[in-house]
C-alpha cells in the first residue's frame, strides 16, 4: 500500500493558510496502522493538478487523496481536472440540486446559480456525500488505484475522510492495528526515551512507538497488532512514569483536573494577570465545570489586584506585581473572595516587552492555595507572548493536578 496526499491551494503555498489538512490525514491514517508516503502541495491550476495526478499514478500509488478546490468559485478547479483525467462527463444531479435549494431556503438564503456545479456528478465515478457542506467529494478507481477528492474546508474534509475514505483504506490494508496514546507532562522527550529505553527494546518490533512532543507536553503513541501485548506495555509504562501521565488518547489535562476536583468535591476560583483569563477558559472547557469552578477575575492592573482580589498595596510597592509574594496573595485573595476550596493566582511578564535584567520576559509566578496550604512557584518560560500564556495555564493546571493526586 502506497498513499499520497495532494493538497490544492494558492493560499497554502503563499503561507496565508497552514496545511493542517495533510497533518490531520497523516495522523488519522497512522491510527489505523497506515503511513502516508508522500505529501505534496500545489496551486489552484488545472494543469498542475493533472500533472501530479499523472505523476502519482505513474509512481504506482495505491491511494491518492486530494484536498481543496471543490467549491463554487472560479478557482475551484479540482472537479474539472478529475473529469478530464478520467475522461468523465458531468451529469447534472437534479435531486441533489433540489436538496441544496431546500437547505439554503431553510437559512433564508436564495441559492446562487454558481452552486449548480456542486450538483454535478461524473458518469463513470462516484460522489462522496458531504454532511456538513454543499460540495460533494469525488471517488474514482482505475487500474487498482483509488482516487479521492475532498473540499479543503477542514470540517468537510474530516467528515468525508471519517465516513468514507478511511474505512475504505483500512479495508484495503487488511491490518487490524491497536493504537494507544499516552499523554505526559513534566518530562522532556529525551528524558522519557531514556527512562523507557529498556521497554522499547523488550517489546520491539511487535510494538512500534512514536514520541510526539508538543510545546507543553509529550505524547507517546503505541502501535501493535497484539492488543494483549500493547496493554502489558502500557501497564509497565504507567509504573515507570506514574504521575507524569495525565491521560490517554483524546484526554486533556483540564479534563483530568476536572475529574479530580469532582471526585474530591472541591471548588476553585482564579485570579489571572498575564494569562488574561486563559486558565478559567480552559477549566470551563469541560462539560460539567459548574460543579467546581465558582468564578475568576482578570486582575491585569494593580488597582484591580488590590480592590478585587485583595493583594496588599504595600506588597506591590515592596515586591512588584510580578513576584512570589503577589502571586501568593492573589491565590489567597481569590480563594477568600469566592469562598472556594482552591484559589490560583498567576502573574508574570508575557512579553515580548516589559522585561528587565532582574525580571526577564517569560518570568511567571503561580500561587496555589488549597484549604490552609499555600504553594508558590517561580517559572522561566519563553520570549513568545502566546506561548507564555499557554505554558502558564498548562503549568498551573499541572500544579493543581499533582496536589489533588496527593
Amino acid at each position: 500500500m502506497k498513499i499520497a496526499v495532494l493538497t490544492i491551494g494558492d493560499e497554502i503555498l503563499s503561507g496565508f493558510t497552514l496545511n493542517t489538512n495533510a497533518a490531520w490525514i497523516g495522523k488519522k491514517l497512522l491510527n489505523i496502522g497506515v503511513d502516508v508516503n508522500t505529501q505534496l502541495t500545489i496551486g489552484d491550476k488545472k494543469e498542475e493538478i493533472l500533472k501530479y495526478l499523472k505523476y502519482l499514478t505513474k509512481e504506482k500509488y495505491t491511494h491518492i487523496i486530494v484536498t481543496g478546490g471543490l467549491g463554487p468559485t472560479h478557482d475551484d478547479v479540482t472537479p474539472s481536472a478529475f473529469y478530464k483525467f478520467f475522461g468523465a462527463k458531468p451529469i447534472f444531479d437534479e435531486i441533489y440540486w433540489q436538496e441544496l435549494v431546500i437547505r439554503f431556503a431553510k437559512q433564508n438564503i436564495k441559492i446562487p446559480e454558481k452552486n449548480r456545479n456542486q450538483a454535478m456528478r461524473p458518469n463513470n465515478g462516484n460522489v462522496i456525500d458531504n454532511p456538513v457542506g454543499s460540495a460533494r467529494g469525488l471517488h474514482f478507481e482505475r487500474d487498482g488505484i483509488k482516487y479521492f477528492a475532498t473540499p479543503g474546508v477542514p470540517s468537510e474534509m474530516k467528515a468525508m475522510m471519517e465516513s468514507r475514505i478511511i474505512p475504505l483504506i483500512q479495508d484495503d490494508s487488511g491490518i487490524e492495528m491497536f493504537v494507544k496514546t499516552i499523554k505526559t507532562i513534566g518530562m522532556g522527550e529525551s528524558a522519557i526515551a531514556e527512562n523507557i529505553e529498556h521497554l522499547i527494546e523488550k517489546y520491539s518490533p511487535k510494538i512500534k512507538i512514536a514520541f510526539l512532543p508538543q510545546l507543553y507536553r509529550v505524547d507517546i503513541r503505541l502501535f501493535s497488532k497484539d492488543k494483549k501485548l500493547l496493554d502489558q506495555f502500557v501497564n509497565e509504562l504507567e509504573e515507570l512514569l506514574a504521575e507524569k501521565i495525565y491521560g490517554y488518547d483524546a484526554d486533556t489535562i483540564e479534563g483530568a483536573v476536572a475529574k479530580l476536583l469532582i471526585n474530591n468535591k472541591m471548588t476553585i476560583a482564579t485570579a489571572e494577570s498575564c494569562t488574561g483569563g486563559l486558565l478559567a477558559h480552559r477549566l470551563t472547557n469541560v462539560s460539567g465545570s459548574s460543579k467546581y469552578i465558582l468564578g475568576g477575575i482578570v486582575s491585569y492592573s494593580n488597582d484591580v489586584k488590590i480592590a478585587e482580589v485583595g493583594v496588599k498595596e504595600e506588597t506591590l510597592i515592596a515586591y512588584g506585581a510580578v513576584s512570589e509574594q503577589t502571586a501568593g496573595e492573589m491565590a489567597r485573595g481569590i480563594q477568600k473572595k469566592f469562598q472556594s476550596d482552591i484559589g490560583i493566582g498567576i502573574t508574570g511578564i508575557a512579553g515580548p516587552t516589559g522585561g528587565t535584567d532582574v525580571k526577564p520576559v517569560g518570568l511567571v509566578f503561580i500561587g496555589l492555595a488549597i484549604k490552609d496550604k499555600l504553594i508558590v512557584k517561580r517559572f522561566q518560560f519563553l520570549k513568545d507572548r502566546k506561548a507564555n500564556k499557554l505554558l502558564s495555564s498548562q503549568t498551573a493546571l499541572n500544579m493543581l493536578r499533582l496536589q489533588l493526586l496527593k
